[in-house]
């Protein structure tokens, strides 16, 4: 940030020498060429679409000036970001949280509505009152304003019990300890979004598709009266956010600040060479100033043009903490501000913010490191993939540049194709989502197949697979465009869209629809999925492994699974704001290690961190991953590692083992998909609730047995996202030694921030205690549709290499017998224990390594073997040596007919023998 203030201080200094007009006024972003081009096809084959942008403007253009001047308002009204963000409707008492009343300032100015009763507020005639108030410089004062207006228009009568009820004088109605911000929340959403920033856009856009000169005139006197009062506009100091104080911003806050002054710019940037000679703007606009005492008297289009570039792009310059957002929508919106200015003169000065902001953009795994996968880390990507589509329209040279001198461009789009499970769900970790709920849609960049005037994702897709060669970008257009071609680019500035199509067309016959899904280990980000099944098939299983960050959760070694087009370990989603706002218990429960799929450590939450991965393998039936955060916690040990388990082509079970150590008490937490848990276990007793500012009830617990103890999560299908007849469930097999078992319910809000239905969910608990504590938690999981492939689960004891008696160590065997008759031996090594041989005499299976699988037919006979990290293994009469013993290596090799084929790691075997046969 403190390089970003630096360089804006320079650019500040250098565009205030340029204060005045060149006599250059074309814009930037659209090459004149284009918009000619772009006139000549909405006169024609895209007529429909000349006439929705005509039809979007008219609203403003048949408005005079003067009403048009009038809309923009002082800072005088406290603006509220919520009427009142957990409240309720004044008339039918129902829920009405966040963003949920309903505003049309265009046709019912000065009112908002309730969405279930369509009751209006405030009642009283604000409009009549807010005039009564307005100063010499058109600007409301609440202490000029005739206050006998404050009253309900339906009971005027003094004595009428609801005379006052659902006044607002600005400063909300008020009942009690009760207030409804109507008036505040209706400047934002009303006035400014609706009409007013949304008609100067719709007045830019039409001009840009007619060449109509009055829609131009139009925008010109909003973006004048807009400039005149913005930089008065201070949400940090002025506003309110969650019924308290608020942070930075103009009239909204500081995120939405960002995007409606980036919009304003490019509008003005589309219209300005319409208003360089509009003489009936400067008329109105001189009067306007002279009648109101305006410091700029607006005499000549060289003042209207300093007033508006004064206002609307180097004030937000000057003052970029107003604009400050997630990064690097900032940054885009400087970058924007400067083109607007003086483009291509100050190319270097924009390069000094495009340069460094594409570089830290990129700089984790391809994105900026913000958590809310497919939220917050979306958001930010979104609005630098915009950017780019502007300026390939704008200079392509420009676009290729900066793919050459800056390669993670295209990492940054890979990310979320890599992070997409499914084709239907990303993990939900951090701000982001609601509990179960998919995301089908690549969220990378936002795609729009009604054309208008904003630059094209599908174009910009387009060129980027034309400069890298990467088929994938063809595939992301393709697939945004539901599998078809016809439509492609949507683009009224391409040149030639059947060469376009022509590019993505090819990609697709060569590499297909889809990007071939592959585990991925996102080290950067602390994002590991592996990956199983093709088409119905599929399965996913995911690992986050850090703690904390922007948007994140504290939720280190948190655990997610998707299968059969379900998502069975869901996150619990973006925080119930609604309920209180983002300090409420119950926003901040979604936060907390106890409302994730992990383990908490003495009831404490944990700490921001940054994990490391410690073991990967991607094999044709073995998948595994093993991180460590211990940062995150109160331990000296915190570790989990992950087996997916093919069986056949269309199902996997999953191993987990969990070490911890230090502390007196960890418990591990697992909820499931909606439906009901069963717990095949001795008799649960009802416990004190776990407390620890969690929401959690109805505990009930019970020593575990020595063989272990099994849970079966039956999906119940909510969201209607199974076929028809389909039966989905999760069998859980809990292994972990002396431990307690049990259930709980934890809360959870249903659906997203506008809602506020609620729901108690299932929850497993798995508990231990002790001083100086060293716990293994071992699980198998098996999702499956009603024909299960594992029939069992149980521990193995190892014996100790001296005596052939068990040993004490968190090293584990499990033994899983299948439906089918085969048994598979998987072996997890405890990395921080002695690097010595791991023996099974009675298996005969002895493992020199990190983790293994091995598979055994009815009768006993190995017929595969997968291993991580191994130096040798030998598995009944199979023997193999390797070159290394890295966590990061592995093999798998497969027995039949009498002979062992190494199907993985080939380059690392040394010897592979069968019966002493090479």
């Amino acid at each position: 940030m403190h390089l970003m203030v630096t360089i804006v201080g320079g650019i500040l200094a250098a565009t205030a020498l340029c204060a005045s007009p060149g006599p250059d006024a074309r814009s930037a972003f659209l090459p004149r060429d284009a918009v000619l081009a772009a006139r000549m096809r909405l006169q024609g084959s895209h007529r429909a679409v000349r006439d929705r942008l005509v039809a979007a403007a008219e609203p403003w253009l048949r408005r005079s000036d003067e009403e048009l001047w009038s809309l923009m308002f002082g800072n005088t009204i406290k603006r509220s970001w919520m009427v009142w963000s957990n409240g309720h409707c004044p008339s039918c008492r129902r829920d009405v949280p966040m963003y949920t009343w309903k505003m049309d300032a265009l046709t019912r100015p000065w009112k908002v509505q309730c969405p279930h009763c369509n009751e209006l507020f405030p009642k009283n005639d604000f409009g009549a009152f807010y005039r009564s108030g307005l100063d010499a410089q058109g600007v409301f004062d609440p202490n000029r304003a005739d206050r006998r207006l404050l009253f309900n228009v339906e009971h005027p009568d003094p004595d009428d019990p609801l005379h006052a009820f659902g006044v607002d004088d600005g400063e909300g109605y008020v009942d009690g300890d009760r207030r409804w911000r109507f008036i505040g929340a209706y400047l934002i959403y009303g006035q400014w979004k609706q009409a007013i920033v949304a008609g100067i856009r719709a007045l830019a856009d039409a001009y840009s598709a007619t060449g109509d000169r009055s829609y131009a005139h139009k925008a010109g006197v909003l973006l004048d009266r807009v400039a005149d009062l913005y930089p008065t506009h201070d949400f940090g100091k002025q506003g309110v956010m969650y019924e308290g104080p608020p942070s930075a911003g103009y009239v909204s806050t500081w995120h939405d600040a960002c995007e409606e002054t980036r919009q304003m710019a490019v509008a003005f940037d589309q219209v300005r060479e319409a208003l360089a000679d509009d003489a009936d703007l400067v008329t109105f606009l001189s009067a306007k100033a002279r009648e109101h005492g305006l410091p700029n008297a607006k005499s000549s289009w060289p003042d209207i043009r300093r007033n508006i570039e004064d206002g609307l792009l180097r004030h937000p310059i000057a003052h970029a903490d107003r604009i400050h957002s997630n990064y690097p929508r900032t940054e885009i919106t400087l970058a924007t501000l400067l083109i607007v200015l003086r483009w291509p003169q100050n190319r270097a000065d924009v390069l000094a913010i495009v340069d460094p902001m594409i570089e830290k953009a990129t700089a984790v795994d391809g994105v900026t490191g913000e958590k809310g996968l497919a939220g917050y880390s979306a958001f930010t990507i979104q609005g630098l993939a915009g950017f780019l589509a502007q300026v390939a329209r704008m200079d392509p040279a420009l676009l290729e540049d900066l793919v050459r001198r800056h390669p993670r461009i295209r990492d940054m789009f890979r990310f979320h194709v890599d992070t997409h499970c499914l084709g239907r769900y990303y993990p939900q970790t951090g701000d982001t989502g609601a509990f179960a709920v998919p995301s089908p849609r690549y969220v990378g960049a936002h795609f729009n197949t009604s054309p208008g005037m904003d630059a094209s994702m599908f174009t910009l897709m387009a060129h980027l697979c034309r400069i890298t060669g990467d088929p994938v970008f063809a595939q992301i257009a393709y697939r945004a465009n539901d599998g078809k071609l016809d439509g492609l680019p949507y683009d009224l500035f391409c040149a030639d869209p059947a060469s376009l199509r022509q590019t993505i067309a090819s990609a697709i016959r060569r590499h297909g629809a889809d990007p071939e899904p592959v585990s991925v280990n996102k080290e950067q980000w602390r994002l590991a999925i592996l990956r199983a099944g093709k088409g119905e098939a599929r399965r996913a299983v995911w690992l986050d492994y850090d703690a904390g960050g922007a948007h994140g959760h504290f939720d280190a070694l948190n655990l997610g699974l998707f299968a059969f087009g379900l998502d069975l370990l869901p996150e619990l989603g973006y925080p119930p704001v609604q309920f209180g706002g983002w300090g409420s218990p119950r926003a901040r429960w979604y936060t907390m290690t106890a409302a994730h799929n992990t383990v908490v450590v003495d009831g404490t939450n944990q700490r921001p961190a940054s994990g490391d991965c410690t073991l990967w393998a991607d094999g044709p039936t073995f998948r595994a991953v093993r991180a460590r955060c211990a940062e995150a916690t109160q331990a000296s040990r915190f570790e989990r590692t992950v087996a997916q388990c093919d069986v056949g082509s269309d199902a996997s079970y999953i191993v987990d083992v969990f070490r911890v150590r230090g502390g007196r008490e960890h418990v591990k937490f697992q909820h499931g998909h909606f439906g009901a848990l069963a717990l095949e276990t001795g008799r649960l007793q009802p416990e004190p609730d776990y407390g620890n500012g969690t929401q959690m009830r109805a505990f009930r617990m019970a020593p575990i047995p020595d063989a272990g103890a099994r849970a079966i999560w039956t999906v119940e299908d909510r969201l209607k996202l199974l076929p028809q007849g389909r039966a989905v469930s999760l069998n859980h097999w809990e292994l972990t030694r002396t431990a307690d078992i049990g259930t709980c319910e934890g809360w959870i809000a249903i659906g997203g921030y506008n809602a506020t239905e609620e729901l108690w969910i299932p929850r497993l608990v798995v508990r231990r205690r002790g001083e100086d504590l060293a716990s293994t938690f071992v699980a198998v999981l098996e999702p499956h549709a009603g024909k299960p492939a594992v029939a069992s689960a149980r521990r193995l004891a190892i014996p100790s290499s001296a005596k052939g008696t068990a040993a004490e160590t968190s090293d584990v065997a499990v033994e899983i017998t299948l439906v089918n008759g085969q048994r598979d031996i998987i072996i997890a090594r405890d990395p921080d224990g002695p690097r010595t041989p791991i023996a099974l005499p009675e298996r005969r299976i002895v493992m020199d390594g990190d983790l293994c699988r091995v598979t055994m037919d009815r009768s006993g006979r190995v017929v595969r073997l997968a291993a991580v990290g191994c130096s040798s293994v030998r598995a009944g009469d199979l023997r193999v040596t390797t070159a290394t013993d890295d966590a990061r290596s592995m093999l798998e090799v497969r027995i039949a007919g009498g002979r062992a084929t190494v199907v993985k790691g080939k380059e690392i075997v040394r010897e592979a023998r069968l019966d002493a046969r090479p």
